[in-house]
C-alpha cells in the first residue's frame, strides 16, 4: 500500500499546470494599448522628406530633355532618297533660326536695335554648350578653344552658317503659318529651359511641342527619332514625380484603446 501511495504522489507531481488563458488575453490587450500612433510632427517631417526626394527626381529627369536639346540632337529626320536630300530637324536650330529671322523683320525690333543684339547674344549662348562639348572631344582644338569663352567665340560662325547658309533650315522657318515645326521647336526649347526651375506647366509645354513636331513632320515626310520619344517619356515621368511630390496624404485616424 505504501508503494502505491508513492506512485500516486509522483503522478500528481508530473501533471502540467493548466494554462491561464485569461492572463494571456490581458497581455494582448496591454500590447494593443501600448501601440503608438504616429505623431503629427513626425508625419509632417516624413512627408517633407518624401516631397523633397520626389522633387529632386523631377529636377533630375527634367535635365534630360534639356541636354538633348542643347546637344542639338535631331528629333525628326527625313532620310535621303532619289532626288531628295536628307533633313534633320533639331529643335534648337529651328527655334534659333526662326527667332533670328523674326527679329530681322519685326517692326518692334527694328525700332529698338538693341533687342536684336539681345536675341543674337541669347542664341549664341544657347549654342555654347554644344561648341564646348565639341571642342573637348576634338584633338585638334587649341587650349584656348576648350574654354567657355573660346566656345562662345566660335558660336558667331556657327550662328551665321545656321541662319544664312542653311537653305533647308531657312525654308523650314519661313514657311507660312501655322508652322508646326517652328512652333513645336519654340515650345520644346522654352519648356526645357524653364522646366528644371519651375516645372508644372512647362513640362506639359514640352509634350505639346513634341505633338506639334510630329504633326509638322508628317507634311515634310519626316520620321520621329528616338530622342523625341526619350524626351516625351522622361517628361511624363517628371510630371508624375512632381505630382507625387505635391500630393498631400491624409492623416491616419487615431486608434482607440480597448477597455
Amino acid at each position: 500500500m505504501a508503494k502505491t501511495a508513492k506512485k500516486d504522489k509522483t503522478k500528481e507531481k508530473k501533471k502540467p499546470d493548466p494554462v491561464d488563458n485569461e492572463s494571456s488575453d490581458d497581455d494582448d490587450d496591454e500590447e494593443e494599448e501600448e501601440e503608438e500612433v504616429e505623431s503629427e510632427r513626425a508625419r509632417a517631417k516624413r512627408l517633407r522628406g518624401r516631397a523633397a526626394f520626389m522633387g529632386l527626381i523631377r529636377r533630375f529627369l527634367s535635365l534630360i530633355p534639356l541636354g538633348l536639346v542643347l546637344a542639338r540632337q535631331p528629333f525628326l529626320m527625313r532620310p535621303r532618297g532619289s532626288g531628295v536630300n536628307a533633313i534633320k530637324l533639331r529643335p534648337l536650330d529651328v527655334a534659333i533660326a526662326g527667332s533670328i529671322h523674326w527679329a530681322a523683320s519685326s517692326p518692334m525690333i527694328l525700332r529698338q536695335p538693341k533687342y536684336y543684339t539681345y536675341v543674337n547674344e541669347t542664341a549664341r549662348w544657347l549654342l555654347t554648350p554644344h561648341e564646348y562639348a565639341t571642342a573637348q572631344q576634338s584633338k585638334r582644338a587649341m587650349p584656348n578653344e576648350k574654354t567657355v569663352q573660346g566656345a562662345h567665340k566660335k558660336t558667331a560662325k556657327s550662328l551665321a552658317r545656321m541662319v544664312d547658309k542653311d537653305s533647308q533650315l531657312r525654308e523650314m522657318v519661313t514657311s507660312p503659318q501655322p508652322n508646326f515645326p517652328l512652333l513645336g521647336s519654340l515650345a520644346i526649347l522654352l519648356g526645357c529651359l524653364l522646366s528644371p526651375l519651375l516645372g508644372g506647366l512647362f513640362d506639359y509645354l514640352i509634350l505639346l511641342g513634341g505633338v506639334l513636331l510630329m504633326q509638322g513632320g508628317r507634311a515634310l515626310e519626316m520620321q520621329p527619332q528616338p530622342e523625341l520619344y526619350v524626351a516625351g517619356v522622361v517628361t511624363v515621368l517628371a510630371i508624375a514625380a512632381g505630382d507625387a511630390a505635391g500630393k498631400v496624404v491624409a492623416a491616419p485616424a487615431a486608434k482607440r484603446k480597448r477597455r
